[in-house]
């Protein structure tokens, strides 16, 4: 018999070989002499992995933990007998277990007796033996520490118990759980405990197998803890630690086998042969270690044996305790786990930085912690604290000089007591994230230093006594050096280099921007040229520009605006006024690209004593200027004598610049050189700006040496180029000036426009000439570039020039250029002059026609006159007498007369004939075919004349035929010789061959030969057993599907191809069944496919063999059945069948009792036990052998044949003789009933032709479509070939049973005849029956044949199909072999591959199955030991991933938790979006009405313009105006009286004579009495102005009032403005004054502005609902802007007045006065402007703050979001790494 161990599962035995190796620690291991070389390091198995003590017997030393409750012969000797010993005469024994027989085995049988086989130090078999006749005893083993237990085997002397059952603790004997029940009647033993086999390792249920009767000695219960049967996910899952966790175990034998004696009653003989008793018990275990030790060692009480498992765990992984259960100290970092696979799951260190010794594991902690860390230092030394020590105390600070393990890491705050806060505190460690830095005290707050030890920059005067530290500077921190404010002890201000003030709050003159940059303030940096000098705005920057200058400095001119070049005064000698001998030259400009040499439209050619004369009238500034001459040569040489006259209106204005101007300096002489291009005249010309010049120059001589009266010179023009020396930035006496002319030379900037090609220009250069174009011509120019000629209204800033269309010149792009025309939008175009037909190649601008040579015309003189052509050589049109023109270039005689055509009008025109050449002279006549065109009776449109018979030979037209086309042509029908009458085409629908003739009749048009299958009249119709479209020669053959086609009705449609189809039968073949129906093969139509309404899901079935589709429970065709592996009624209830898989021989059980169909050896009603005669555990089982089956058939047959005979015997008593023999009947009833039944349900031979007929009608189409799909024929006629070899055996079959029937009805007949003689009364009822249901069988069997005659129909036809395609069939099947062969090559290759894809999947190489890991095909794939396989790796991650899914579900609800924090934060945000609508509505009103004092205000200035830009009047209007408007009291408002003064003031400027003049206006006081009117006027839209202004006050106090409650920084706004508001009003009437605190004011609400700007933007991105607050808060701000400016423009303008009227004062002390009186009003004026600036910047301010607490509450939004997006990152990493194995 095979050892006991030999039964154990592969799991255990590897787990078990793996504790063996495990168990030899470091100690244990052969130590090697270093002298041997080198020593290689033996990983310890604990290392890396989890690890586990060896198993072994735990009962061996455990002898005095084990004890039994009933133990014979500890009292006194008993006697005991042996049932089995039925050789050996002795057959009872003496049992004494008293200690004075304790060494001899054969009377002593203690339980300790079962630890070993034989008693120790004898081969003598020993046991142990209960009392006699006590069926409950308890065996139990107490151990000493937590064990894992794996397996039990017990070895039996006597009968094994007929009823045990096995228990555990875990606990010490606390609670038991028990393991497994044994019974060899589980019902009555344990009624309540199931019987099946556990499907799951906690089932608790009883088996049979281990509790028979035999055999009576020697047999053994084996107890698995983990079966091997049963798939373990996880081998490390607590469920299976758990299991195998053990301190006690108790064996409990409840019941004896007592061999028939059902009761034991109380006779010594009986209970003497009824004991239990025990040759050997083996526990395999080991110690629980948990994963952490790979041997246990020996308790301090322990007696150590070398084979003793002992029971405390050589703790590794940093873990301790008799079992490794917990950490060791300080060892507290991580929960204590088991050591799982290749996870050790360690205790880990606590990290307490070297400031603590003992620590604690704190689970809130590991949470907090993200499951990372949990450990919490106890009593931090070195005055730190925090978790891990971390952290200083405080008033400590961390020491970033020292390492966080250092002592003295933490050091005491030495914050100054004058400067800090919180009693000295300060920070304890460095977080720039949070502003903090280590060592840092907590400062007051005006000061800083790490230790609170000196003022803030700004602020002075360090006082302890001080709440603040530090006095605050009054100096402007941006304008003091270094930004320091002021001297922290003195508080003195230091400004820097370009600020200056008491505060250093302000610019040096010509400097502005006061900022933190080095020098305080930035030059204004003016343009010298574009400004009007070097001061600019304190704010901006901004210079005083020029008339159309822009640009900060005044250094660029506005958009479609431009300034003049160096040489922009050019006169063209084009233009000039010349003398008779001057010649104009025009010159087309380059057309490859190359740059002009001349300007304008050409030159000036001019001869010796030539004269020109040039006018001057648009000097701008008056100053020097230099004459340059612009030329170019035409001979060699140079013109020695060219006199310049500069001819003025007037004399020199002796105060103007050119004071210094002789009139003999007007008289100039210049040469022309050969080798230049430009010549300067010398000296300069001074010129006065608003004056008319005249230049004139004279060519007097071209060469003093050699006389040349033919000597001519082409002039392009002359230009006057400023003098840099006239000009203020460039002369002499300052350091820039002086600069700017040295650069101006070096770079010979003045030069570059000497001549027209100016070359590359350096850029410095253009600098220079856009300061001196901006001086000399006072600003700059429009563009006014033509809007037909140019590209754009842009030009060149420089110059000026226009961007001009094609052909355009001009610097406005006004003009066609020379040898162009047609000035338009798309430019000009070339004139395109003949060059010989033309004179020039210069045409009229308008129309571009050239000027033409003699009998040459057209727009470019490139044609001939008329009746002429061949330009140039033109030669007079021939047209033989027919035609007066021709073609002007071919010569091609036009409009032809006579019924001539040709080149020359040489032949007749169509449907004529002759010849009407001359000479010739045979006029064209009509064609005769038969009749002229003009009788309508002609069928030619050609015919000629014969040259030789003169006759007319007619051309005719298609579908006529002979000399005179009378007759029809071959497929043409009709009469034409009749008048009226025609041929016309036969109309055979394309269907004949037009080759051949005779297609259809003469006369009629019938067709007589139809081609493509087509038939009619007009062969217009397909042919019989043809469909299709006939027209378009598309008949094809009629395809319909010989099972379902009606083929008595007829061929198929001739148009639609629809076959006529059987019954239930659809489709234009006639090749489907209709909905819900099927079996087509049947040949007379389709069947309805009566699908159970309860059991099916559709009422469609399967098209073939009619399976209906059904619900789950249901099975069967109809669905009207259980499912498959079902049994049962499936209106009621379906029960699983659950056969077993190893003893049936299918999974299907009978479906109306359950049973399974069981293989040969093998019983009961699931095919789960043995049958009877048969021997083992099912599915082992064995015969009992040849004599038991002999004896059990003949008592079988015995027992059969005695029942039989009773049961007829009893029947006949009832019955009579009928009844005898009433199981003849029926089962021959029976075998009628199955024949009947196969009969009627025989649809193996429809469902293979229906499926053969579809097959067949694809093979018929693949035919038709060139054999495309021949694969898949191959495949259908194998699969037919096929069901009709199964239908032939079909048939087979129905033959046998047919005969078989017969011969059945022959026994009946005998049958009959022996019942008549025996019991002719009884028996003939029953005769009469069965006869009746034999002759109906008989016409069944019949009826049948009809279908075995369409079956053999069927297959014929199937091989005609075969035979047809055969060829096409074979080389497929060829194709498919080589196929075949290839893969089976693959697949031989994928079997070699097996071994190691189970290797990798299931963890061993099994080739195909491993005994322990199984494999591809095994049904089983990984296991215990199998952790190398990719099956156990999923399985464990499995398990991770189920642990994730809770961590998941937690931080789920906390993102909800979350969710529900955003939401209320969301209300909020939304209760301040509603108040900030509010607000925003408030603001809405009051930018409504600024909008109405903005438009007043625009009209009032428009009025303002209007009145300044009336006509100037009269000196003398003016005086008299003047005076009668000092003498009345005219009530105006200042603005008005300002403007009016400024007329005065400009108009007497302009005169000399004041007291004249004064004289002169006192005659007009009626104007004066206009103007009075007109300025009462405009003082009460000023009053309409103020009210309106007022009202917006208003107005915006009702904002502010809305908004007060917002927030605290609104109210302290509030404060400064109204203080600002105050301070203005109690100042008054001081102008100077008023302005200062104005501007403070608007400083003031500037730098809110600057504040504003950044929490706009962030606002903007965070709330989009504010989006139009922001934007009517910037409106508001910039129409404060523009007011304020406009306040700047009012105060420059009364500055103006005020200077003029002041020089004006001795001549006037009414205007004086007046002035007065109007700068009183005007600063009234100015101050109610400067409060409705004021109202408009606080409305904004308020705006401001609700912006900010939106702000907040977005940023605390944006907080929520952050956290919720990081937990929601984190949980999806997570979930993806748990899902997905990878991080």
């Amino acid at each position: 018999m095979a050892s006991p161990l030999g039964l154990l599962g592969g799991a255990l035995l590897l787990l078990a070989a793996a504790g063996l190796c495990a168990g030899q620690s470091a100690r244990d291991r052969p130590r090697h002499s270093p002298s041997r070389g080198y020593i290689p390091h033996r990983t310890h198995p604990c290392e890396q992995s989890s690890c586990y003590p060896a198993t072994g017997n735990l009962l061996i030393g455990r002898e005095a933990r084990l004890w039994a409750s009933s133990t014979c012969g500890l009292e006194k000797e008993e006697r005991y007998c042996i049932v089995s010993h039925l050789e050996d005469r002795k057959k009872c024994f003496r049992c004494d277990s008293r200690d004075q027989y304790i060494n001899n085995p054969a009377r002593s049988h203690r339980i300790e007796n079962i630890v070993y086989k034989n008693f120790p130090g004898t081969n003598e078999r020993s046991w142990w033996q209960s009392e006699n006749g006590v069926e409950n005893v308890t065996i139990q083993l107490d151990l000493e520490a937590e064990f894992h237990f794996t397996h039990m085997i017990i070895t039996f002397k006597t009968f094994r118990p007929a009823a045990m059952l096995i228990e555990r603790s875990y606990d010490f004997g606390r609670s038991w759980q028990v393991y497994r029940y044994f019974a060899h009647n589980c019902d009555a033993a344990f009624p309540e405990v199931p019987k099946t086999k556990p499907t799951t390792l906690t089932d608790v249920v009883c088996e049979s197998r281990y509790s028979n009767v035999a055999p009576s000695t020697g047999g053994e219960i084996i107890f698995r803890v983990l079966l091997p049967n049963l798939h373990i996910d996880d081998p490390y899952s607590p469920e299976v630690q758990n299991l195998l966790k053990m301190t006690n175990l108790r064996i409990n034998f409840t019941k004896l086998h007592t061999l028939g004696d059902d009761h034991l009653d109380n006779r010594q003989e009986i209970h003497e042969k009824y004991y239990y008793a025990i040759y050997q018990m083996v526990v395999r275990g080991s110690c629980s270690c948990y994963g952490h030790a790979s041997r246990c060692l020996p308790l301090s009480d322990d007696v150590s044996r070398v084979d003793m498992v002992h029971g405390r765990c050589e703790c590794t992984h940093n873990t301790k305790g008799l079992n490794c259960e917990e950490c060791e100290d300080f060892y507290n970092d991580l929960p204590w786990k088991p050591a799982f696979g290749k996870q050790t799951n360690a205790c880990k260190r606590c990290n307490c930085n070297g400031h603590a010794s003992s620590c604690h594991f704190d689970e809130a902690v590991y949470e907090l912690t993200g499951r990372v860390s949990g450990g919490v230092c106890d009593d931090c030394q070195h005055n730190t604290m925090g978790r891990n020590c971390e952290q200083c105390r405080n008033f400590y600070y961390q020491d970033p000089g020292r390492d966080i393990t250092d002592p003295e890491i933490c050091q005491l705050c030495d914050c100054d007591p004058r400067g800090s806060l919180d009693d000295g505190i300060c920070d304890s460690r460095t977080d720039p994230a949070n502003g903090l830095e280590s060592g840092r005290c907590h400062c007051k707050t005006n000061v800083d230093g790490r230790r609170c030890d000196r003022c803030k920059n700004g602020f002075w005067n360090f006082q302890e006594s001080n709440p603040d530290g530090c006095q605050s500077c009054t100096c402007n921190t941006l304008g003091t050096v270094n930004n320091q404010g002021c001297n922290v002890y003195t508080g003195e201000c230091t400004c820097k280099r370009y600020v200056h003030g008491r505060d250093c709050n302000q610019c040096l003159l010509e400097y502005w921007g006061l900022s933190d940059d080095p020098e305080g303030c930035k030059p204004c940096d003016c343009d010298p040229g574009g400004s009007f000098d070097n001061r600019c705005d304190v704010i901006t920057g901004q210079c005083r520009c020029r008339p159309h200058v822009t640009g900060r400095a005044c250094d660029q001119p506005e958009q479609s605006y431009f300034t003049g070049s160096l040489d922009y005064l050019v006169y063209e000698a084009e233009l000039a006024r010349g003398s008779d001998n001057c010649q104009v030259v025009i010159r087309e400009p380059f057309r490859d690209g190359r740059e002009n040499t001349w300007t304008g439209t050409g030159f000036m050619r001019t001869f010796e004593n030539s004269d020109l004369e040039f006018t001057v009238d648009n000097i701008q500034r008056s100053m020097e200027y230099d004459i340059v001459i612009r030329y170019e040569p035409q001979l060699p040489g140079q013109w020695d004598d060219v006199r310049v006259t500069v001819e003025r209106d007037g004399p020199v204005d002796q105060n103007g610049p050119c004071a210094n101007s002789h009139p003999e300096d007007d008289n100039k002489h210049v040469t022309l050189s050969s080798s230049a291009r430009s010549a300067t005249v010398y000296p300069p010309v001074c010129l006065e700006a608003g004056r008319s010049y005249k230049v004139r120059l004279e060519f007097k001589r071209y060469n003093n040496e050699v006389d040349s009266p033919s000597a001519s010179i082409l002039v392009d023009s002359i230009a006057l180029i400023p003098r840099i020396e006239s000009i203020p930035f460039f002369e002499d006496g300052s350091p820039a000036n002086e600069l700017r002319r040295q650069e101006f030379e070096r770079y010979h900037c003045g030069q570059y426009f000497q001549s027209v090609s100016k070359g590359h220009v350096p850029e410095i250069c253009n600098k220079y000439h856009y300061n001196i174009g901006f001086y000399v011509y006072g600003g700059a120019f429009s563009c006014e570039c033509d809007p037909t000629g140019s590209l754009s209204s842009l030009c060149a800033p420089l110059g000026g020039l226009c961007q001009c269309k094609p052909n355009v010149v001009g610097r406005k792009c006004d003009r066609c250029a020379p040898g162009t025309y047609g000035f338009g939008p798309e430019g000009c175009k070339a004139c395109e002059c003949n060059s010989i037909g033309s004179l020039d190649n210069f045409c009229d601008v308008k129309t571009g026609q050239c000027k033409c040579r003699p009998n040459t015309y057209g727009i470019g003189c490139d044609q001939c006159e008329l009746r002429f052509w061949n330009f140039p050589n033109c030669q007079r049109c021939e047209c033989n007498g027919h035609a007066e023109l021709c073609d002007p270039k071919t010569g091609a005689c036009r409009d032809c007369q006579s019924s001539t055509q040709g080149h020359n009008c040489e032949r007749c025109i169509e449907g004529f004939y002759g010849d009407p050449r001359i000479g010739a002279s045979i006029p064209c006549r009509p064609c005769p075919c038969p009749g002229t065109r003009s009788s309508g009776h002609s069928f030619a449109t050609h015919c000629s004349l014969d040259p030789i018979t003169k006759d007319v030979v007619c051309e005719c037209d298609v579908g006529y035929a002979g000399s005179r086309c009378d007759v029809c042509a071959d497929n043409y029908f009709g009469d034409p010789e009749v008048p009226g009458g025609s041929c016309r085409a036969c109309n055979c629908s394309k269907n004949i061959d037009i080759s051949r003739p005779g297609n259809c009749d003469g006369r009629s048009g019938e067709c007589l030969q139809c081609l493509f299958n087509t038939e009619g009249f007009n062969c217009h119709v397909c042919r019989a057993g043809y469909y299709g479209d006939a027209i378009n020669q598309e008949c094809r053959e009629c395809v319909c599907n010989l099972l379902g086609t009606n083929s008595s009705v007829g061929f198929c449609d001739r148009q639609t191809g629809q076959c006529p189809c059987l019954p239930n039968v659809i489709g234009q073949r006639c090749d489907e069944c209709a909905e819900n129906h099927w079996k087509i093969a049947s040949g007379t139509g389709c069947e309805p496919c009566d699908c159970d309404p309860i059991g099916s899901v559709a009422d469609q079935c399967n098209l073939y063999d009619g399976q209906c589709s059904c619900r789950p429970g249901f099975g069967g065709r109809k669905c009207n059945e259980c499912q498959a592996n079902f049994w049962g009624n499936p209106t009621i209830e379906c029960h699983p069948c659950q056969c077993d898989l190893q003893g049936s021989a299918t999974q299907q059980c009978d479906r109306a009792t359950g049973h399974c169909i069981c293989i040969q050896g093998i019983g009961g009603a699931k095919c789960d036990e043995c049958a009877r005669g048969y021997l083992g555990d099912a599915p082992y089982c064995s015969a009992c052998g040849e004599c038991f089956d002999n004896w059990d058939r003949i008592l079988n047959e015995l027992k059969g044949e005695t029942n039989r005979i009773i049961d007829q015997a009893s029947k006949i008593n009832q019955t009579g003789a009928t009844g005898a023999y009433t199981f003849q009947f029926e089962s021959m009833e029976k075998k009628l009933a199955d024949v009947s039944q196969l009969l009627e349900n025989t649809t193996v031979s429809y469902q293979d032709l229906a499926a053969l007929s579809g097959q067949l009608d694809g093979l018929r189409d693949q035919l038709n479509k060139s054999n495309e799909n021949v694969i898949e024929a191959d495949s259908m006629v194998k699969n037919s070939t096929q069901r009709v070899l199964l239908a032939n055996a079909t048939i087979e079959l129905l033959r046998e049973r047919t005969n078989m029937l017969k011969g059945t009805a022959n026994a009946l007949k005998e049958n009959a005849t022996q019942l008549q003689e025996a019991n002719v009364e009884g028996a003939l009822n029953l005769t009469r029956k069965f006869e009746q249901v034999s002759l109906k069988a008989q016409d069944t069997a019949n009826g049948s044949l009809s279908t075995l005659q369409d079956v053999d129909r069927n297959i014929r036809r199937v091989e005609h199909l075969v035979a047809y395609s055969g060829e096409q069939q074979q080389q497929e099947l060829e194709a498919r072999e080589q196929e075949l062969i290839a893969l089976r090559e693959q697949l031989a290759q994928l079997e070699e591959e097996i071994p190691e894809l189970n290797h990798k999947v299931c963890g061993q190489p099994g080739n195909p199955c491993d005994s322990v890991c199984g494999g591809a095909g095994c049904g089983r794939c990984g296991g215990i030991a199998c952790l190398e396989g990719a099956v156990s790796k999923a399985n464990e991650a499995l398990q991770f991933a189920r642990k994730a899914e809770e961590e998941i579900r937690v931080k789920e609800q906390d993102t909800e938790a979350l969710l529900r924090t955003i939401s209320q934060a969301k209300q909020v945000a939304v209760a301040a979006r509603d108040e900030a609508k509010d607000a925003y509505d408030a603001a809405f009103l009051a930018h409504n009405q600024s909008d109405t004092v903005r438009a007043e205000r625009d009209k009032f200035l428009e009025d303002y313009d209007q009145f300044l830009n009336e006509a100037p009047a009269l000196p003398s209007e003016i005086r008299a105006k003047a005076t009668e408007a000092l003498e009345k009291n005219i009530k105006l408002e200042p603005q008005q009286i300002t403007d009016l003064a400024q007329r005065i003031n400009e108009t007497i400027a302009s005169l000399t004579d004041i007291d004249a003049i004064l004289e002169v206006t006192a005659k007009d006081l009626a104007d004066a009495n206009e103007l009075k009117d007109r300025a009462d006027e405009a003082k009460q839209q000023a009053e309409g102005v103020l009210s309106i202004a007022e009202g917006v006050v208003s107005a915006l106090e009702e904002a502010r009032e809305a908004q007060d409650k917002a927030d605290e920084a609104i109210q302290k706004a509030d404060d400064d403005i109204r203080a600002a508001q105050s301070d203005l009003a109690q100042i008054g009437s001081e102008t100077a004054e008023a302005q200062s605190k104005a501007h403070g004011t608007v400083d003031a609400v500037n730098g809110l502005q600057e504040r504003l700007r950044p929490l706009q933007s962030l606002f903007w991105q965070n709330s989009n609902g504010a989006d139009q607050v922001v934007e009517e808060a910037k409106k508001l701000e910039e129409e404060a802007n523009r007011t304020q400016e406009d306040a700047k423009d009012l105060l420059d303008k009364f500055k103006l007045a005020q200077d003029k009227l002041t020089q004006r004062a001795n001549n006037s002390e009414a205007a004086h006065s007046r002035a007065e009186r109007l700068i009183d009003r005007l600063n009234r004026l100015q101050v109610e402007l400067t409060e409705v600036i004021t109202n408009l910047q606080t409305m904004e301010k308020e705006y401001v703050n609700n912006e900010n607490k939106l702000n907040n509450l977005s940023d605390e939004i944006d907080n929520l979001l952050e956290q919720m997006i990081k937990y929601s990152n984190k949980i999806d990493d997570r979930a993806s790494f748990y899902r997905e194995c990878v991080p």
